[in-house]
């Protein structure tokens, strides 16, 4: 399964590296691209809980 998520508050590289890293961790979650210039995170897996992936989004201070 794919979803991509709308997050605004990405600025840079290293913004995209921390959602990845967060969001890679979630169960269920086997690959995560982030986009700061698009504003757009994909997660890609299997039976992944996206208000998971919502939370570990906003608690780094982004808006999904």
């Amino acid at each position: 399964m794919k979803k991509t998520f709308k997050v605004s508050g990405m600025h840079c590289p290293s913004c995209e590296k921390v959602l990845q890293m967060d969001i890679g961790e979630i169960a269920g979650v086997k690959s995560v691209k982030a986009n700061y210039k698009a504003g757009t995170v994909d997660v890609n897996g299997e039976g992944f809980d996206e208000s998971a992936v919502k939370k570990a989004m906003v608690q780094n201070g982004y808006k999904v």
